[in-house]
């Protein structure tokens, strides 16, 4: 099923004019979470950045036409899931700047636990250098190729790197690594996706009283001087990664743990924690 406009309607109810700029250059947004407790506890943070992408980019989109928590435990109802979910709220690049989008939410089961012995990391493959690169846009083939092919070689991620090998992100993920006893995170520069949990667990860090250090770092250099990896997703949480490239490490390392223990009780909770 899916929620639109306040409406449950079956799959091939929607409809999208063939004039809708999505399908001429890939203009859009997305945005993808999860519940927990079946309660989206960072849905508003995903809407402010879904509002915000849509601003600078012009994306018209009618703030009415935006889901609640409500409109998603419907969806769940409707689409009889029992548990916790995956949500993907789509926004359509619209007929032209002013008018024309379509803003939709789907869900899904969630995707299998990362493994105990954590992710590994793949090859690197090139970021993307265009304005794009900082938004959830629909214009996602880069990343989602990346992906693939790290995926088709046994791995479960790979890192996107500038050309001077620094590391930006990963394909789908953001990037920290601990260095001491602080956490070191790519900067939000217009060059890598600003997640949503990436931006709440350097809150949360913070509130544990862990420095935060966002600094471009190399990936030889990382490697060299990580004690900890882990990556962040808005619905896998906090994901550790137990090898990359020759170099095994603990997944979970104790920050890791720490943090990962904590931003479960913060999301469980409802963010009241």
């Amino acid at each position: 099923m899916i929620w639109t406009r306040g409406t449950i309607v079956a799959d091939d109810a929607l409809r999208i004019s063939v004039l809708d700029r999505a399908f001429e250059h890939g203009l859009g947004l997305f945005e993808t979470l999860r519940t927990w407790r079946r309660h989206p506890a960072l849905l508003p943070r995903h809407l402010e950045r879904l509002k915000r992408s849509a601003d600078e980019l012009r994306i018209p989109l009618d703030a009415a036409d935006l889901p609640n928590a409500d409109d998603v435990r419907a969806l769940l109802t409707a689409d009889g899931r029992e548990g916790d979910a995956m949500l993907r709220i789509t926004l359509s690049g619209g007929t032209s700047e002013t008018e024309g989008s379509t803003l939709w939410m789907k869900s899904a089961p969630l995707p299998p636990s990362a493994p105990a012995s954590g992710y590994r990391l793949g090859p690197t493959a090139p970021a993307r250098p265009d304005k794009l690169a900082g938004y959830k846009n629909l214009n996602y083939w880069p990343h989602r190729l990346a992906y693939q092919e790290a995926r088709a070689e046994g791995f479960d991620e790979c890192l996107m790197v500038d050309s001077t090998g620094a590391v930006l992100e990963g394909s789908r993920s953001n990037v920290f690594l601990v260095a001491g006893n602080k956490l070191v995170t790519p900067p939000a520069d217009g060059r890598i996706v600003p997640g949503i949990m990436r931006a709440l667990v350097i809150e949360r860090a913070k509130a544990l009283g862990i420095a935060v250090e966002e600094r471009r770092f190399g990936f030889s250099d990382a490697q060299g001087h990580s004690k900890e990896l882990f990556l962040t997703n808005a619905v896998r949480g906090i994901i550790p990664v137990g090898r990359w490239g020759e170099a095994i490490l603990p997944a979970p390392g104790a920050i890791t743990e720490r943090l990962r223990d904590d931003l479960a009780d913060w999301l469980k909770s409802g963010g009241s924690s």
